[in-house]
Parts: structure tokens; C-alpha cells; sequence
């Protein structure tokens, strides 16, 4: 038996994922590995793609005790006799819009799909191959089917459509969105202040205009929502085109604090502009992130929408999901406990905020009393 082979390899665009394209001379296979900093958090992903030899009429369990990748069963292959094998030259690999998923494409037609949403637990490790036929009670590798049958040609076109889009300096895409979005805040807050580029220079564009209306400075992102956050669709299913895109808004009270500690909020604005996609994570209502740019007594954020209590900004939709506008409002070490001290707290601490009268613009204040 040959060593397997490393046919193709291309990290997400974060690199917290890896994919990667393995055949030795019996079988080929197709895996989702996490980055060094997140195999603690998240395991190796297979999806089989062919058997190279005949199929076994069994599991492959000795393979498999052996280390080695194991073959599948001539009742679930629809080539039993084995096929030829891959060429790297023919492979193409396309990650999800979240960054979490990834399908191999062979002569621009699917072979494997690994979705985001198998990545994060046991229970949904699941992978489907244009190869297999069938699935045992307990497998893993799901049969991926024909066109119409299966919703993973659907996503995967989607996925390539959308990076398309952004493909080459003739792109668009980030001209028009950033327009919508600086007419939808301008709209509420006047003529943008200041506007500062907060993406390093990766992709995807992001950026956070500074607004100033009745002694209030607004900081509010854009470019954020261009990519939908990992994690959601599978704790929405299909509610997620209503949670997976957003941006961030902070209104700080001039009268309150210096333009000092403005900024150093700002400077917490743009480091959580990446954190779903550089930790693989997600950020939603009544979530906490804590930070050191805070003035004392605050240490964290809650991230809220229901906070806002002013009109209504008309923000686009972004490839026909609605955008969650989440207000950071700053919280006190105790305050982020209560929030943490059981399920969904979060809801909790937002509701009691409410309850204080407070809202989205950020004030000096005093520690809310416990219960």
C-alpha cells in the first residue's frame, strides 16, 4: 500500500480551515482540517470521494484499525469495480460564504461537500459524495444525489456566484453596498465624519464611519454583513437568512466621555468586526465579548438590537438576507456574570437594562443592582 498523497490543499480565507484533497493507491478522500489554534475546538472532517480498487463487500473496519482511510462498500458505491485515480490539475476547491464548509469540484462538477454545519459536533458530521449511492443506519457519508434532490448544489452554486462577485478590481459589489449603507446612516445621523477602513487589507471590505448628532458620536460599521457568520445555520436552519448577516453600531455620549476613550471604542468595534469568521463563532443578541479599550468600571459589551429605541435605519438587504443592526452597549464585570450565570442570561441582563431606562446611547453610569 502507497503512502497517501496530498493533492490539493487551500486554506479558508481566514485559515482556520484547511481543505484537502488525499488518495493513496486504494482510495481518495476529502477532509476539512482546523487550523493549529482550533484543533482543541473542532476535529477533522472526511468525506469519501472513490474507492481506486475494487470495493469491499464490508465496512472497511480494518483499514480503519490500521490508520489508514478506509474504502467504501460495494453496496454503496456506484463504481464496485474501482475507478481510476484523481488528478490534482482537475480539482477545484470552493468554500462556503461562512468559511466553515467546502465542496471539491472535479472537472467543475461536485465530487464532495463537507457542510459548515458538520463542523460543530458529532452528532452532525455528515459529508455527501456524487459517488456514493447509499448509507448504512449509522453513517456518516451521505449519497449526494442529483440536482433538484439534494440542496447542496444549490448552496454550492450560491457560494461560487457569490465569490464571483467579488472576484478581479472590476468588482462592483463593494461600490454599491458601501453607497447603500452610507445613505442609510446618513439618512439618520448626517453627513459622515469620518470614515476609516477597519479590514487590514484582507478581504472582505469592511470599514466604520463616525457620525455626530446632538453632543452623541455614532460609530457604526459597514462591510461586516458581506459575509454570512458561521454557526447560524445550523442553530436556525431556516430562520438563518434572518440572524447570519450583521453590522455593528455604537452611539457614545460626547458629554460623558473624551475622544480618547471614543476611539478606543471604535478600536473595540474593529477587532470584533472579524471575530465570528477568525474564531469560527457568531455573534447575536444578548452575547457578550469582553475587552481592555473599555473605560472602567465597563469590561465588556452586550451586543444587542433591542436596546435601540430611535427610528428606524433603513439598511439593505444583502443577497436577500436582512441585516441585524447590533448595538454594543458597555457592561461591568458583574454585570457580564449575570449574563453568563445561566442559559441565555443574556436576555436577561438586556431586559433589566431596559428596565433602568437604558438604552443604546453608552453613558456614564452606575452598576445595575443585583437581583
Amino acid at each position: 500500500m502507497s503512502e497517501p498523497v496530498m493533492l490539493i490543499d487551500q486554506p479558508n480565507n481566514r485559515g482556520t480551515l484547511y481543505a484537502v484533497v488525499e488518495q493513496d493507491d486504494r482510495v481518495a478522500y476529502f477532509y476539512l482540517y482546523p487550523s493549529e489554534l482550533l484543533t482543541t475546538k473542532y476535529s477533522p472532517r472526511p468525506c469519501w470521494l472513490r474507492n481506486l480498487q475494487p470495493a469491499p463487500a464490508k465496512k472497511d473496519v480494518a483499514a480503519m484499525k490500521e490508520g489508514m482511510a478506509p474504502m467504501l462498500e460495494a453496496a454503496y458505491c456506484n463504481h464496485p469495480q474501482g475507478l481510476e485515480p484523481l488528478e490534482k490539475e482537475r480539482l477545484t476547491i470552493v468554500w462556503t460564504e461562512e468559511g466553515d464548509g467546502a465542496a471539491v469540484l472535479y472537472d467543475n462538477e461536485i465530487l464532495g461537500v463537507i457542510p459548515g454545519w458538520s463542523l460543530y459536533n458529532d452528532e452532525h458530521a455528515v459529508a455527501y459524495a456524487a459517488d456514493c449511492t447509499g448509507a448504512g443506519e449509522n453513517d456518516r457519508l451521505m449519497p449526494l444525489g442529483k440536482r433538484g434532490a439534494n440542496a447542496m448544489y444549490e448552496r454550492i452554486d450560491q457560494a461560487i456566484a457569490f465569490w464571483k462577485d467579488w472576484e478581479g478590481e472590476a468588482s462592483q459589489a463593494w461600490s454599491i453596498l458601501q453607497d447603500q449603507y452610507l445613505k442609510a446612516y446618513e439618512a439618520e445621523f448626517g453627513p459622515i465624519q469620518q470614515y476609516y477602513a477597519i479590514d487590514g487589507g484582507q478581504w472582505p471590505p469592511m470599514a466604520l464611519g463616525k457620525f455626530e448628532k446632538e453632543d452623541v458620536v455614532y460609530l457604526l460599521t459597514l462591510g461586516i454583513s458581506i459575509r454570512p457568520m458561521p454557526w447560524v445555520e445550523l442553530l436556525y436552519s431556516d430562520r438563518a437568512p434572518g440572524f447570519r448577516r450583521m453590522e455593528l453600531a455604537m452611539a457614545v455620549s460626547k458629554k460623558d466621555f473624551t475622544d480618547k476613550e471614543i476611539m478606543a471604542m471604535a478600536g473595540l468595534m474593529s477587532g470584533m468586526a472579524d471575530r465570528p469568521w477568525k474564531q469560527i463563532t457568531w455573534l447575536g443578541e444578548g452575547h457578550t465579548v469582553s475587552s481592555e479599550e473599555l473605560p472602567a468600571p465597563f469590561e465588556s459589551v452586550v451586543v444587542s438590537s433591542a436596546l435601540y429605541n430611535g427610528p428606524v435605519i433603513g439598511l439593505p438587504e444583502v443577497y436577500g438576507d436582512k441585516v441585524n443592526l447590533y448595538w454594543l452597549a458597555p457592561i461591568t464585570k458583574l454585570e457580564r456574570e449575570y449574563a453568563h450565570s445561566r442559559p441565555n442570561a443574556g436576555y436577561d441582563l438586556l431586559e433589566k437594562m431596559i428596565h433602568h431606562n437604558l438604552n443604546h446611547i453608552v453613558t456614564r453610569r452606575s452598576e445595575l443592582p443585583a437581583d
